[in-house]
C-alpha cells in the first residue's frame, strides 16, 4: 500500500483557523462522538447529523464529520465531493484533500469505502484508523458515524470505547423500535457500549416520548442498556446546515 501522503494534512488555510483555534483551547485532545446508523434510516437523517455538527463547530470549535456509513452529510452541508479517504489512502491524494470544508470550523471526510477495505481485510483496519487519528488531532470534535452492523470497529478509538456511549438518530416507522434495539444490542455485545442517545427525527415530542418509553423498557430488561433521548437540534440549525455553501463548485463529483 502507497505511503499516506501528508503533505496537505494541515487542510491548507481552513486548517491555519483550525490549529489556531486549537491553541485557544489550550491543546485540549480531541473529543470523540459515535453515532451508530440502525438499519432503518429517514430523508431527514442526514439533515439532522449536518445540524449537529454545525453546532458543535459555532459551539466547541473545530469539528471533523467522518462518514463512514454513507449517510449523506456531506450532501446535507451542500458539498460535491472528489476525493475519500480510500483515495489518500491509495495515494490518489493527499489527506487533506480528502477532507471537504463546509463553512466555518467544520469538515467532512467520507470514509465509506475505507471502512468497507477494512473489514474485507484485517490489515487495511490499523491504516484506516490511523489515518482517521491523524486528521482529527486538529480538531476539538470529531463525529464518527459508523453503520450499526460495524459497531465493533470502534476498538480501534481507545477514546470511544472509554465513553461507551452513542448517537442512534431514530425515524418514524413501524420497523424504528426494531432497528433502534437491534443496534443497541449489538453495541452492547460487540463493543460494549451500554448509554445510548436517541434523536427523534420527523416526529413530534408525544410520539417520540412514547416510542423512548417502550424502547427504554426493553433495553434495560433484556440488555441492561440506558436510552435517552437526546436533545434535538434546532430547526434553524439544520435549515443553515448548508446555506453559505450551496453553489460551491469542484471539478468533478466522487
Amino acid at each position: 500500500m502507497p505511503e499516506l501522503k501528508k503533505r496537505k494534512v494541515g487542510l491548507g488555510a481552513e486548517a491555519d483557523q483550525a490549529s489556531g483555534l486549537r491553541r485557544i483551547f489550550d491543546q485540549l485532545p480531541v473529543r470523540w462522538s459515535l453515532v451508530l446508523q440502525p438499519s432503518m434510516r429517514s430523508d431527514n437523517q442526514a439533515d439532522a447529523l449536518a445540524g449537529r455538527a454545525r453546532q458543535w463547530a459555532t459551539h466547541a470549535g473545530p469539528t471533523l464529520v467522518i462518514d463512514a456509513a454513507r449517510s449523506q452529510v456531506a450532501l446535507a452541508l451542500g458539498l460535491r465531493l472528489r476525493y475519500d479517504l480510500e483515495h489518500a489512502l491509495a495515494g490518489d491524494c493527499d489527506l487533506g484533500d480528502a477532507c471537504v470544508a463546509a463553512g466555518n470550523s467544520l469538515w467532512v471526510l467520507p470514509a465509506a469505502r475505507a471502512l468497507d477495505a477494512a473489514f474485507a481485510d484485517e490489515r487495511r483496519a490499523e491504516p484506516v484508523a490511523s489515518a482517521l487519528q491523524s486528521i482529527a488531532r486538529e480538531m476539538r470534535q470529531a463525529m464518527l458515524i459508523l453503520p450499526a452492523a460495524r459497531v465493533s470497529w470502534v476498538r480501534h478509538f481507545p477514546e470511544i470505547v472509554r465513553e461507551r456511549q452513542a448517537l442512534i438518530p431514530v425515524s418514524r416507522g413501524a420497523d424504528a423500535s426494531t432497528a433502534v434495539l437491534t443496534a443497541v444490542r449489538r453495541a452492547m455485545s460487540d463493543a460494549e457500549i451500554d448509554t445510548f442517545h436517541l434523536l427523534f427525527l420527523g416526529m413530534g415530542d408525544a410520539a417520540a416520548g412514547r416510542l423512548l418509553s417502550g424502547m427504554a423498557a426493553i433495553a434495560h430488561r433484556h440488555f441492561g442498556a440506558t436510552l435517552i433521548a437526546a436533545k434535538p437540534v434546532p430547526d434553524t440549525e439544520i435549515a443553515s446546515a448548508g446555506a453559505s455553501i450551496r453553489d460551491r463548485s469542484v471539478e468533478s463529483v466522487f
